[in-house]
């Protein structure tokens, strides 16, 4: 093996959540499936904000959303507060190539942190994937590419929102499985079978780089990692301090390591704990300021002791306003809601038929709660709220401490009351069924 310190591909797909081959679903994901053998594959993942931006820039830089200044969507006036600690950035000050394909969601101006943006122009976000894989896995051919050690990242749109139309004869509605908590209803199980299309297109997609990876025998000495922001776009998902918002895709294979390739790991891990593995695989410093703690005891040995107890999610800013943070342990999850106003923001869920369908049921109106606490053992689902049961005043006590002292020490702004949209930035009201409706901006 190459004495040249390693490449790393990240592949990252849009709106993901765990619903592919690899975590054991029916769903048409051969290429991640085949990846999950060659890498360890972490099945209690989960993201630091279950919303676009903020979850990519906790991700690539390994502070907090509310630390990195994105509290929102870029596209709606938030950005990254100092580009220097973006990943690419990092590396590239310490000798690596760094190239962009595809969709990022935590800059503003990514070529400010990407020394090559692969061009992909194309009207839709369907064919806009299928040509960034094929930009990616053409550079990733290029013979410059072994002369020096490079990043990659390839971002993919799909399976987000709107999905491709499933062709009945490969994807039936009426035998697909909608996965808890939604209901089991026609209107949801043809939207099932949507995104079983659209998983499908990102599936492909990265099985260009991993087929280009090993054509150029690039593979023996590139790490990838595969990932994804949060959960689907669905409603109790994407948005949702549940898993079912929170829990990612994380696969990472390390060539380095083929003791343990294709094992599974249980321990609870975030998306913060990505920059300082990298850093560590990479032998590149860690910076200082991370929140996250490195993963490579755990692709060592993926049955060894978890490196954290606990991981913090948050929400501030998606298409509207709604604060709210969380903890997660092993045993529970806690939530806490920031907002006075009880009222279910519409907006912050992407519109679908399950949406229609159960917002014309009352979903809408049913008043979000001011706390939660979940037993994650007997109630995986996260849909009994336990806070107001004496029998769990004591945990619920507890997880309020650790949340607290996690606020303080990574200067929480919403300590300080509600935080404002910086200048230029806008949401949606609070009574908007969707993005279209009225919005507000920041002074």
């Amino acid at each position: 093996m190459s004495s040249r310190p390693c490449n790393l591909v990240f592949l990252h797909a849009h709106d993901m959540g765990r619903y592919n081959a690899a975590y054991g679903h029916a769903l048409p994901t051969p290429h991640l499936a085949a990846e999950a053998r060659r890498a360890v594959l972490f099945r209690d993942a989960h993201c630091a904000a279950p919303t676009c931006s903020p979850s990519r820039a906790a991700m690539l830089t390994g502070r907090t959303p509310h630390e990195a200044g994105v509290m929102g969507l870029i596209h709606r006036g938030w950005d990254l507060n100092d580009y220097d600690t973006h990943l690419a950035a990092h590396l590239a000050r310490h000798g690596w190539e760094t190239a962009l394909a595809g969709l990022q969601h935590e800059l503003r101006e990514p070529e400010r942190v990407y020394q090559t943006l692969l061009a992909t122009p194309a009207d839709d976000f369907f064919t806009r994937d299928q040509l960034a894989a094929t930009a990616a896995a053409t550079w990733l051919r290029q013979p410059e590419r072994a002369t020096r050690p490079f990043y990659l990242f390839l971002g993919l749109f799909q399976p987000h929102l709107p999905w491709p139309a499933a062709d009945p004869a490969r994807f039936p509605a009426d035998r697909t499985s909608p996965p808890p908590p939604l209901p089991d209803h026609p209107e949801i199980r043809t939207d099932w079978a949507d995104y079983a299309a659209g998983v499908e297109l990102a599936d492909n997609a990265f099985g260009q780089v991993f087929a280009a990876l090993d054509a150029t025998g690039l593979a023996a000495n590139t790490i990838v990692v595969v990932t994804t922001d949060h959960g689907v776009a669905l409603p109790h998902m994407k948005c949702h301090l549940t898993a079912h918002g929170t829990g990612v895709t994380l696969l990472i294979r390390d060539p380095r390591q083929p003791a343990t390739a294709g094992r599974a790991c249980d321990a609870l891990v975030s998306h913060l704990d990505l920059l300082p593995t990298l850093c560590e695989l990479l032998a590149v410093p860690t910076p200082a300021d991370v929140c996250g703690t490195s993963l490579g005891p755990l692709l060592r040995d993926p049955a060894g002791p978890p490196v954290r107890e606990d991981v913090f999610a948050e929400v501030t800013y998606h298409a509207a306003h709604e604060p709210k943070r969380g903890v997660r342990t092993k045993r529970h999850s806690y939530q806490r809601s920031f907002d006075p106003d009880r009222r279910r923001p519409l907006a912050n869920t992407d519109n679908s038929r399950s949406k229609t369908l159960l917002a014309a049921a009352g979903w809408g109106d049913l008043p979000t709660a001011a706390e939660s606490l979940f037993d994650l053992l007997h109630d995986p689902q996260e849909t009994h709220n336990l806070a107001a049961d004496p029998a769990h005043a004591a945990t619920l006590a507890a997880l309020r401490a650790r949340l607290d002292t996690w606020m303080r020490h990574t200067a929480d702004p919403l300590l300080s009351g509600p935080v404002p949209l910086p200048p230029g930035a806008n949401a949606q009201t609070r009574e908007c069924y969707d993005a279209s409706g009225p919005r507000v901006f920041g002074a």
